[in-house]
């Protein structure tokens, strides 16, 4: 009964993922402002380097999401301007299905008087492919039997698909906050499957997604310590999501926090969070979901790990600096 279950709750959340193509989730959103929003893309004075993994729903074994995430991103002084240039590239695998994402982002900076504007676009290619392996075998009383899964168009079969994404991002940031909207899969790309047996083609698309962004830095009494509230909204303008988030930081190095994700029907989890700078530049970080939703009959827990490493070339290796991404 369990692998029934199982094979049900796997069944539901492929096809789920083919038709909407949702953008992963991430609950260290305010540490990969660069990968989720194409205009922080070379807004600091630092050259940054950003690796994530996220394991979604544990429990399920086999077949559960997981997203692979690296990042590379470098300020430009391009005809006298600020701008910045970047390179994401994302594995994201759930169940038969796998979306390998590659994204080149540009982004243009201007100064104002209380602090920075700036706008930036993503091009790149989405590569979708799904490749099932049925196990349609029921032992019964009358002993084992099996039905065919091809023709049945309720089955996923075999294919690839190459297409082209496009996003945007925008923000406006200050020393004690930032505020940033961006968009992906802005063109709606198809995903097209030839049935060449039957002659027909199917098409999904990709989803436009939308994410509203923020945090503020709130400093204590205790200058040792900073609290920095934040958020993210995002939609696909039929459904939302909205993650939030209170961390603190110790000495501008160890931060320990605590997270809320909301979806329109329930509290989908709870989020606890730390990490530290291991040497100067370099920071990892950790992430445990506890889902509260439907969900936790099937992984109780989703987990997330974040590497980041920043450096200025133009500095000696033994000068101190600090990302301004962490405020």
């Amino acid at each position: 009964m369990k692998n029934y279950f199982s094979f049900f709750i796997l069944f539901i959340l492929v096809n789920l993922a083919a038709k909407a193509q949702e953008e992963p989730l991430f609950s260290n959103y305010m540490f990969l402002r660069t990968i989720t929003n194409p205009g922080f893309v070379g807004a600091e004075n630092t050259i940054n380097a950003t690796f994530c993994n996220r394991t979604m729903f544990a429990g399920f074994g086999e077949g559960k999401p997981v997203t692979s995430t690296f990042g590379v991103e470098a300020p430009v002084d391009l005809f006298g301007k600020r701008t910045g240039f970047g390179i994401v590239m994302m594995n994201d695998k759930i169940g038969f299905q796998q979306l390998v994402k590659v994204d080149f982002s540009f982004a243009y900076h201007h100064n104002l008087k209380n602090g920075a504007l700036g706008f930036g676009l993503a091009l790149g290619f989405n590569s979708y492919s799904i490749d099932p392996t049925w196990n349609t075998e029921i032992s019964g009383e009358d002993g084992a039997y099996s039905w065919p899964t091809t023709g049945d168009p309720l089955i996923p079969s075999s294919f690839e698909d190459l297409d082209l994404g496009v996003g945007f991002g925008v923000y406006y940031e200050t020393p004690q906050y930032y505020l940033g909207l961006s968009g992906s899969n802005l063109n709606r790309a198809t995903i097209s499957s030839t049935k060449e047996a039957e002659g027909e083609v199917d098409y999904l698309y990709y989803s436009a997604e939308y994410k509203l962004s923020g945090a503020y830095n709130i400093e204590m009494p205790d200058p040792l310590f900073d609290l920095r509230p934040s958020f993210v909204l995002r939609s696909d303008l039929a459904a939302y999501m909205l993650d939030m988030n209170a961390t603190m930081f110790y000495k501008k190095r160890y931060w320990a926090g605590f997270g809320l994700r909301v979806s329109p029907k329930n509290i989908a989890s709870f989020t606890l969070m730390g990490g530290t700078e291991l040497v100067n530049g370099l920071n990892v970080g950790y992430a445990l979901d506890i889902n509260t939703s439907s969900m936790i009959y099937g992984g109780l827990t989703s987990h997330e790990v974040i590497i980041t490493y920043s450096f200025n070339i133009d500095r000696k290796r033994d000068m101190k600096y600090k990302s301004v991404r962490y405020l």
